[in-house]
């Protein structure tokens, strides 16, 4: 039987008594690392992390989330929360403790007269576009379909819908959770509201969301896409103008910029916009975005809404190794974009990326105080992001994500808690602002032992 690590400190070894009567309490399913599927329950997107849990419980429902909490907290065992898996540190892994799995938690319900969607805490974005789709609605939801909607909310949640209906977190109604304790509650802005308030961009501090509820919007099935590629050396004057473009487009346009290499290795700037209905204006919205410059390659085409949210799939698979360090900015000055260049210029890979992801919009509508998620005003997420196969070397791609980082440092206004990586923790005053002690507060009210400290953590006060 295992040896498990105690949250406590030191380690526990568990008898098999305790495993059956264990497996016995539940309707998932717990895995030893003998077991067949548990290198597959223990893998996650990043492929780097290589964490080995000593057992792995795949809840079937919320009962069996109390039930492994119980346990754990009855045998003070170390616990990490696994939704989508797609943390760049790894997180949702814990290395000789107990992973609780939440992904067969995956369903979505759709209401579509109430305009409101039960998401399990397990589902991925693309489980709950397809669902909600089905009826010309959708809610903020990322831009990768296979992270987990229960990671990409409680950090926040900025997607392609943020500028126009804020992020994944603006749109919550309730979060159905099981606290430290073992018990279930429901928070919202009627129970619980000092723990609604937290899990709206807090982190995974406070429990373990079992369920959301989502706030939906009629978007229609198709969006007007816009892209135009341009060189390397035409990327200041394309940068400069995409700042102006991004910035002062309608709500219903979202936009990104990206750094990447074609694949005959040629460095370039990819500029992309969105727009969501209505798109009676669309086309002429977007259309001086691919018509500025001279760029090598343009595309403006109306496509279904579901295809635009996996575009970045092919970019970010599972399997593939990653590392990178965030910044929020705001907007880059003419010194910004020349050390953005700069830093693109020396990528000693042809996988690597920057990103340059638009937040704004409705965004800063809500005021910071309001939700756990402070830093309203940015206008976007900057990504310097190393990718690498198995058997490379990562050692340089890693070393320039950082310089990077480093040079775009004085342009920072904080950093988003979802991009936060291993040894970031430093930079959770950066996340959550002035509110960090308020969180601490309601952190000490529902997990006074930090029980659930495999996270960006936010420490209980005093």
């Amino acid at each position: 039987m295992p040896e498990i690590t105690r949250y406590t400190g030191g380690t526990i070894d568990l008898s098999a008594l305790h495993i059956k009567e264990l497996r016995d309490g539940l309707e998932g399913e717990i895995l030893l690392p003998d077991d067949l599927g548990y290198d597959q329950a223990r893998t996650v997107w990043n492929a780097a992390i290589d964490k080995r849990p000593a057992l792995i419980a795949r809840c079937a429902n919320a009962a069996d989330v109390v039930e492994i909490v119980r346990f754990a907290r009855q045998h003070e065992i170390l616990i990490s929360v696994r939704c989508g898996g797609h943390n760049i540190a790894g997180k949702s892994v814990a290395e000789n403790g107990l992973m609780i799995d939440l992904t067969p938690i995956c369903q979505v319900q759709v209401d579509p007269l109430k305009k409101t969607a039960a998401v399990g805490g397990g589902a991925a974005l693309g489980d709950l576009d397809r669902a909600t789709q089905k009826y010309g609605l959708a809610t903020t939801a990322g831009v990768v379909t296979h992270t987990g909607v229960g990671g990409l909310t409680l950090g926040g949640g900025v997607g392609r819908l943020a500028r126009k209906f804020g992020l994944a977190c603006d749109n919550l109604i309730s979060v159905d959770l099981v606290t430290a304790e073992g018990e279930q509650v429901t928070a919202s802005l009627e129970n619980h509201p000092d723990l609604f308030w937290a899990l709206r961009g807090g982190g995974g501090n406070f429990g373990i969301a079992t369920s959301f509820r989502f706030r939906l919007h009629d978007i229609g099935n198709e969006v007007l896409f816009a892209t135009a590629t341009h060189r390397l050396d035409k990327a200041k004057e394309a940068l400069r103008y995409f700042m102006e473009f991004a910035t002062s487009a309608p709500r219903e346009v979202t936009s990104q910029a990206a750094f990447a290499k074609m694949d005959d290795g040629t460095a370039v700037v990819i500029l992309g916009s969105v727009h969501i209905a209505p798109l009676d204006a669309a086309e002429a919205t977007l259309a001086p975005l691919i018509n500025f410059g001279s760029p090598i390659a343009t595309r403006l085409e109306t496509r279904p809404y579901v295809d635009v949210q996996s575009d970045a799939d092919v970019r970010f698979p599972y399997g593939q190794r990653y590392y990178w360090k965030t910044h929020l900015i705001d907007k880059l000055p003419e010194d910004g974009i020349d050390a953005l260049i700069a830093s693109y210029q020396a990528v000693p890979d042809n996988r690597s990326m920057i990103i340059l992801q638009q937040f704004g919009g409705a965004v800063r509508d809500v005021r910071p105080q309001d939700t756990a998620f402070a830093n309203r005003d940015a206008e976007f997420d900057f990504i310097p992001a190393a990718i690498w196969h198995e058997g490379e070397e990562p050692g340089p791609s890693v070393a320039w994500v950082r310089d990077t980082w480093e040079a775009m440092t004085p342009y920072s206004c904080g950093v988003y808690m979802n991009g936060l990586g291993d040894g970031d923790d430093e930079r959770l005053s950066d996340a959550v602002g002035a509110n960090e002690a308020r969180l601490r507060r309601v952190k000490a009210r529902y997990d006074p032992t930090n029980f659930f400290r495999l996270n960006t953590n936010i420490v209980p006060a005093d």
